[in-house]
């Protein structure tokens, strides 16, 4: 397996750089709405018993979708972190180099296949990072 070349670590790098901007704004504009926004505005004033539950139901799918994208924020500081100290492309575990296919699939990618299906079987889950 080779090194990543700086050509593919530079498009890895924006593609990274691109994605934690999109997912700050999308942060900021969730927590601007709910200083915002409480459930009653939501549900509006009559105070419905449906309208109260789907506007709870909103405000949770909205403070789970803002998890989901703080825990994508994460992965992707780890990989400039990664980036930063020189082992970014390198497995976590093994220490080989991970694939550049698999780092386009998964730019946050931490470990290469094989670890990555090990810790799958162990830990459950998967990377955090979708295609970019």
């Amino acid at each position: 397996m080779t090194k990543l070349t700086s050509e593919q670590r530079r498009t890895l790098e924006h593609r990274l750089t691109e994605r934690r901007a999109e997912l700050v704004r999308k942060v900021r504009t969730a927590t601007d709405f709910a200083k915002t926004e409480n459930i009653t505005k939501v549900a509006g004033e009559v105070g419905d018993p449906g309208d109260e539950s789907m506007a709870a139901q909103l405000v949770d799918l909205n403070l789970t979708e803002v998890q989901n994208e703080l825990r994508e924020l994460r992965a992707i500081e780890a990989a400039f972190s990664r980036l930063a100290d020189d082992t970014y492309g390198r497995c976590t575990e093994c220490g080989c180099e991970i694939p550049y296919a698999r780092l386009d699939a998964y730019p946050t990618a931490e470990r290469c296949t094989e670890c990555q299906a090990r810790h799958e079987r162990v830990y459950g889950g998967r990377d955090v990072t979708p295609s970019l």
